[in-house]
């Protein structure tokens, strides 16, 4: 995730149509850059790396790796978002 998502990759695609229905946007990857914050003016709400610690690429690219990051981070995600319901 970085600057160049917003020159028409698919998150800003489906950020686009999302916010034609006055939905918000999570955004999940691998790794994102520093200047992956203007995708926050393209629609996209808040945005979140998965990766967990330095890794190599193939550990990083590895789908089993993947998948539990992927579930560590989204779980946490929606534990913040269920405190702040709550409050």
């Amino acid at each position: 995730f970085d600057g160049q998502t917003v020159m028409g990759k698919a998150p800003i695609g489906v950020a686009s149509i999302a916010k034609k229905y006055e939905k918000k946007v999570l955004a999940f990857s691998g790794c994102v850059t520093d200047d992956a914050t203007i995708c926050n003016n393209h629609g996209i709400d808040a945005f979140f790396p998965i990766l967990r610690g330095a890794v190599s690429l193939s550990e990083a690219m590895n789908k089993e790796n993947a998948r539990e990051n992927m579930i560590a981070t989204t779980e946490q995600v929606f534990r913040l978002i269920k405190v702040l319901q709550e409050e």
